[in-house]
């Protein structure tokens, strides 16, 4: 099989490059490598992966022939963020959302295009759970960009698949700090106290290696899962912010306190379902304690940067 991926240095794009060319597929890996995480790119340096560094909103011709030739498209290449999207807002739009409606001009029906969107966009919900029928309410450019190229596949293209990501957790090739849980990993193995704000905030989340196997299930069912959105999360995961502190500070032996002087911006505060991707056969494996205790193991693995920071201040991407 023959895979496309944008934003193949990404922190889910190196993860789910490298577990497509450990299973024997031809992968057409572009990036340009946004976050200058270039030690990355060693890990395509193998038979079957041919590697580009180029930025994707220039359509060059190596992008155009990768389009025409692939089985699978997955276009990962993307501002992430609410934070680095506000720092960026043409670049977010250009990328984000307008590149989806130059791709359709290149596709021509036979290619798969499974595309990770954000549950981030479901804004703040009350009490109900939300499921793919809950109406959107993005709050951020992010979540508005990321929405928008959604619905530019799904109304415009018949032959997608597009996942609402939950907040993502773990250990991949491009390790990120700035995400939730591995953020409040990270401060707590390193200042032995946590700080909450916001803490009644709820949220799911997902491990990064569940991600890419979910992908992997669209890829072998998709003729019965196309051309819709599911929710992709690990339920067992839904819970507040404070609820995650708790099972953090468990682990890592850190105390935490409670302040109502911070507030965050991007306000995302929900529960959500992903019970229609499992009625297709998926379930996730890697649960929060197994995360923890991987992104501990991160720390300890970087203790020498950890010490001075700059181990954090190298993944952080605003």
């Amino acid at each position: 099989m023959k895979v496309l991926i944008t934003g193949s240095s990404g922190y889910i794009g190196s993860q789910l490059t490298s577990t497509l060319l450990d299973l024997g597929h031809q992968v057409f890996a572009f990036d340009n490598y946004f976050y200058k995480q270039h030690s990355v790119a060693s890990i395509f340096d193998r038979p079957g992966c041919f590697h580009y560094n180029e930025d994707v909103t220039e359509w060059s011709s190596k992008l155009k022939n990768a389009i025409a030739d692939a089985d699978v498209i997955f276009p990962l290449a993307a501002l992430v963020g609410a934070p680095l999207c506000d720092k960026h807002p043409e670049l977010t739009v250009k990328l984000n959302q307008d590149w989806f409606d130059t791709l359709l001009e290149y596709l021509d029906g036979k290619q798969k295009v499974i595309y990770p969107n954000t549950n981030s966009g479901y804004g703040t919900t009350g009490s109900a759970i939300c499921t793919e029928e809950t109406p959107c309410n993005p709050i951020s450019l992010y979540g508005k960009t990321k929405g928008n190229a959604e619905q530019i596949l799904l109304t415009k293209y018949d032959n997608s698949i597009c996942f609402r990501l939950a907040t993502v957790y773990g250990r991949s090739h491009r390790q990120r700090m700035d995400l939730l849980v591995n953020n409040l990993v990270y401060n707590a193995m390193k200042e032995k106290h946590l700080v909450v704000f916001d803490g009644h905030f709820r949220r799911n989340y997902i491990h990064v290696k569940d991600i890419v196997s979910a992908f992997l299930h669209a890829i072998n069912n998709y003729d019965s899962m196309k051309n819709d959105v599911y929710n992709l999360g690990n339920d067992n995961v839904n819970m507040t912010k404070l609820s995650l502190v708790e099972k953090i500070c468990e682990h890592t032996l850190s105390t935490y306190s409670i302040t109502d002087s911070r507030t965050d911006p991007d306000k995302r505060d929900y529960e959500v379902s992903s019970k229609k991707l499992y009625s297709t056969g998926f379930s996730p494996k890697y649960d929060l304690d197994y995360g923890i205790r991987e992104m501990m193991n991160v720390c300890i693995d970087y203790q020498e940067d950890f010490k001075d920071d700059s181990f954090m201040s190298q993944c952080r991407n605003y």
